[in-house]
Order: C-alpha cells, then structure tokens, then sequence
C-alpha cells in the first residue's frame, strides 16, 4: 500500500496481509483502469501479481480477477464501488469481494454465495461465484490463503449498508 491514512483502523491492519491487499490490490486497480480508462492501474495491477506469484501465474490470477470484474459488471445490482489504490480502508462491495475468495479458500459455501448474492442479480451469482473461485485456487496455489471472514461478518456488512442507504449513518471499516 502506497499510505495509510487511518492509522490503527481494523481494515488497514488487514490490508497489510499480502493476500488480502493483493485481492484488493487487483479488484481496486483494475476498475480503477476501467473507470479512467488509464493503464497505469492496470500495470500496477500486473506488477504487483507478477510479484507476488510470478511471471506466468501473476498474469493468468489477474485475468482470473478480471473476468471476475466483468461477470459482475455485467450482473451488479448497482454500480461497483471501490476505493482509490492505496486506501486504507474498506468498502462493502470490496468486503464481499474478499468474503467470496475467502469462502472460496475455506471450502465455506455459505460466505462465498452470500457475499456473491449481496453483489449480484440471482440470475448470474453462480457465475460470478465460478469467477471468485477461480481467482481463489490460483492464489491458493501460491499459498496466498485469505484469513477467514466469518459469515457474522458479512450480514453486519449487509446490515451496515442497508441502514447507510436508509439515510442511517454508518462505517463499514
């Protein structure tokens, strides 16, 4: 991560494990490059996978990230919201991204289609969870293991954003 402005916050100490940031690392920057029609996310994308599982491995998990990114894309119930590369913090749909690849990881169904279902219409979820699985096993076959997310995690994540919608407040990091 390039800084972190929140100091002591629960989701820039979790950042800082290579696995977790690595996940976010590509889903922030590869939409990101979407969204500004820039390479220079993507690059930084790419070099960053390169790095963490090699020359040929880097680039087959960002494109396993990034068909990811189009299936849901494509099936979303609202626009994909991320932070800027390098945030120190975490957004909803970032969380349900890494609550798929951990539940993915973990052989937890459960975690991996919810955080799919919270993203998703229900008519492509199991694409999209086919997608996450996909990202997960390379990144496992490098021993990029995301920590658990217990699925508790996640339904205060869906219950966090339905009451920030409603005009309620509340962080989700």
């Amino acid at each position: 991560m390039e800084h972190d402005d929140c100091g002591d916050c629960p989701a820039a100490a979790y950042l800082r494990q290579q696995p977790e940031n690595l996940v976010i690392n590509g889903y922030r920057n590869w939409i990101a490059g979407l969204t500004h029609s820039d390479s220079r996310y993507w690059d930084a994308a790419r070099a960053t996978h390169a790095k963490a599982l090699g020359a040929i491995d880097g680039p087959v998990a960002l494109d396993a990230m990034a068909a990811l990114i189009r299936q849901l894309g494509a099936c979303a119930t609202c626009p994909l919201r991320f932070y800027k590369p390098g945030a120190g913090h975490l957004c909803r749909d970032e969380c349900l991204v890494l609550g798929m690849v951990s539940g993915a990881q973990h052989g937890d169904e459960d975690l991996l289609v919810q955080s799919a279902r919270l993203l998703t219409c229900s008519d492509a979820c199991f694409e999209v969870v086919d997608r996450a699985s996909a990202y997960a096993a390379i990144l496992l076959g490098h021993s990029q293991r995301l920590a658990p997310i217990p699925l508790s995690a996640i339904a205060d994540i869906d219950i966090r954003s339905s009451l920030a919608v409603s005009g309620a407040s509340g962080s989700i990091h």
